[in-house]
């Protein structure tokens, strides 16, 4: 067919094989130094006994390499990773190593996880040691390991080495197996109960009221009887009174709506904007998952290219669709954020209480919050490092995490 790229599969599956290298640690350059020194001296001095021992030297080497390259041809390695993670808080990273050899043993096994350049790297290199693996054996091995930062963490191949017997030489077989992990936020404890301040706001304010609508859950008032109405609403005694038919008016009950709005634009060479931006990013997965706790509908506003708005809703997966919507957002250092809110359309079921959470305070963030409250209702604006965001927020409670242990042996 015209047009269609063709494809060589034999290059597509060239780059799923296993790729070999071969290394050797400080101690294996100075052995064969020491074989060369060694070498030279027998064959200058014509010594038999120094010739025994180059030849011992050279053996060794070569056993080494022989029973390196054995044992690695045999194993197979799968990883098994959780889907999400939390910042700060510890995830397992799972290696089932199996030994297909029928006779042969293999023995000190290092495995080592291979990220891919453009993730986010760890808080610690996720490494495990096996002793041991009998031929026809498998193994589970588990790694803890700590993702700091919010983001994707791309996991390109994992890297087993061996250097038996001797550990002169290091053979080393990398197994290309990609995944990837969804690192949400980190979670912070709200200091007050901002969602009871949010009903109050919300039903306090004169243009952010629940709009009345014609239901079964609530009596709301009396109007005049339209044809079509349900009869069943006929309030007698005042049409009695007034001289004509009027009828019970009912409101529909509505959970309240809270919009986390996130200005994501910040100078990519300010590091404290940047710490800020993360903050802010926290303070958002906070206020979503207390809400949502709560029976609050929740909405996300994100500016970025392109610019994230979700109408608010509730719900178990609601929480998870806004965390990983939050977890992998870039970097904005173009788009303003009240801009990008003037093109879009707000229809008026989706008014509520919005929460603006920037790294730094600016006109067009001002701009932004005044819009937010003609467009969807009352906005605060919260700033990481203000006395308005430590009064709502505390220090997330992995800050003072040292890095966990990273070496499992089977």
């Amino acid at each position: 067919m015209a047009g269609r790229r063709r494809t060589n599969p034999r290059k597509n599956r060239n780059k799923r094989l296993p790729t070999f290298g071969l290394g050797m640690p400080v101690g294996g350059v100075l052995f064969c130094l020491g074989t060369l020194v060694i070498g030279a001296a027998a064959i200058d001095s014509d010594n038999n006994l120094l010739l025994i021992l180059f030849g011992l030297c050279l053996g060794a080497l070569v056993l080494n390499m022989i029973a390196s390259w054995r044992t690695l041809r045999g194993l197979t390695v799968k990883r098994i990773t959780p889907d999400i993670t939390v910042a700060g808080q510890p995830m397992e990273l799972r290696y089932v190593l199996t030994n297909h050899r029928m006779w042969t043993s293999a023995r000190s096994i290092f495995l080592r996880e291979i990220l891919d350049h453009e993730s986010s790297p760890l808080a610690a290199p996720a490494e495990a040691f096996v002793a041991y693996l009998r031929p026809g054996e498998s193994v589970s091995v588990t790694v803890p390991a700590l993702c700091v930062n919010r983001g994707r963490v791309r996991l390109a191949a994992v890297e087993i080495s061996t250097g038996f017997p001797f550990g002169i030489l290091t053979k080393r077989i990398r197994h290309r197996i990609a995944d990837e992990v969804i690192v949400f936020p980190c979670l912070r404890r709200l200091k007050g109960r901002l969602i009871e301040r949010t009903r109050r706001t919300e039903g306090s304010s004169s243009g952010t009221t629940i709009a009345r609508t014609r239901g079964d859950d609530e009596y709301y008032g009396i109007r005049e009887y339209r044809q079509g109405d349900n009869p069943r609403r006929i309030h007698w005694r005042r049409s009695a009174q007034m001289g004509q038919l009027v009828i019970r008016e009912m409101a529909e009950a509505r959970d309240p709506q809270l919009w986390c709005v996130l200005e994501t634009r910040i100078d990519p060479r300010d590091i404290e904007q940047m710490e800020r931006r993360e903050d802010a990013f926290s303070a958002a997965a906070t206020i979503i998952c207390d809400a949502l706790e709560k029976g609050t509908r929740v909405g996300l506003i994100c500016s970025g290219e392109p610019l994230l708005v979700l109408p608010p809703g509730a719900g178990k997966p609601r929480r998870t669709r806004l965390l990983r919507e939050l977890a992998v957002r870039t970097t904005n250092s173009a788009h303003p954020l009240s801009e990008q809110l003037q093109r879009v359309g707000w229809p008026s079921r989706w008014r509520g209480t919005c929460i603006l959470l920037a790294a730094a305070e600016t006109a067009d963030l001002r701009d932004a919050g005044r819009l937010l409250t003609k467009t969807l209702g009352p906005t605060r604006i919260c700033i990481p490092g203000t006395s308005t965001f430590e009064n709502l927020f505390d220090e997330p409670a992995w800050s003072a995490i040292a890095a966990p242990p990273v070496e499992a042996v089977a």
